[in-house]
């Protein structure tokens, strides 16, 4: 069983409302209960969910999305 895992992220490519509902696609297709919180302004995202932090971040450069960690 995977554990709990809580990241946040820099997502400098992400400017609109149609990149956080592809990040949120993403990381749900590693878990689909995980928690997504993006804020635009700042360009983070925060994620909550049951998996490895690379496999977050993987899915998220899968996306289409340069990924930075915090």
């Amino acid at each position: 069983m995977a554990s709990e895992t809580t990241l946040e992220v820099s997502v400098p490519d992400m400017d609109c409302s149609s990149c956080v509902r592809a990040i949120t696609s993403a990381v749900h297709e590693i878990d689909p209960q995980a928690t997504v919180a993006a804020d635009l302004q700042s360009k983070k995202v925060v994620i909550g969910g049951n998996g490895a932090a690379e496999r977050f971040v993987e899915a998220i450069r899968g996306a289409g999305f340069s990924v930075a960690a915090q």
